[in-house]
C-alpha cells in the first residue's frame, strides 16, 4: 500500500475526546469500537510507517492477525477479527488509547523523507 495515502483509523484522544473509542475503515465501512481490547494475536507483518506531518518514516512490525473484544455503537459486546491492514489498524488505534505512538515501536529509528508532490486537479 502507499504509505503516503493511507489513513484508515482515528482514536478519540487524537481529536481531544478522552474516551476509549476508535473508528477504523479499511474500505469496508466504518468499524466503531468502544473500550476495545486485543485478546488474541498471531503472525507478524512489517511495514514502513510515516509520521505525519513531520516527514519521518520508520519500520514497524505488528501481528498479522488480531482478535479484539469491544462494545459496538449499540453497546453490545462484539469480537472482531482482522488480518493484514485491519489487524495493523486495530493495533495502531488501540495503542493510541493507551497513549502510545508508533514511534515507540520503530525498529530502525526514524528517517527523514520527502513526501511526493501533491497532484492538483
Amino acid at each position: 500500500y502507499d504509505v503516503w495515502k493511507i489513513w484508515c483509523g482515528l482514536a478519540a484522544p487524537q481529536v481531544g475526546v478522552l474516551k476509549q473509542i476508535v473508528v477504523i475503515d479499511v474500505g469496508e465501512g466504518p468499524i466503531v469500537l468502544i473500550n476495545p481490547e486485543i485478546i488474541e494475536t498471531s503472525g507478524e507483518q512489517t511495514a514502513k510507517r510515516m509520521l505525519k506531518p513531520a516527514g519521518q518514516m520508520g519500520i514497524v512490525t505488528r501481528p498479522n492477525y488480531v482478535k479484539v473484544r469491544a462494545l459496538n455503537e449499540e453497546m453490545e459486546e462484539v469480537e472482531l477479527e482482522g488480518e493484514g491492514l485491519l489487524a495493523r489498524a486495530f493495533c495502531h488505534e488501540i495503542d493510541h488509547l493507551a497513549g502510545h505512538m508508533y514511534v515507540e515501536r520503530v525498529e530502525d529509528g526514524l528517517h527523514d523523507v520527502e513526501p511526493p508532490e501533491e497532484e492538483v486537479e
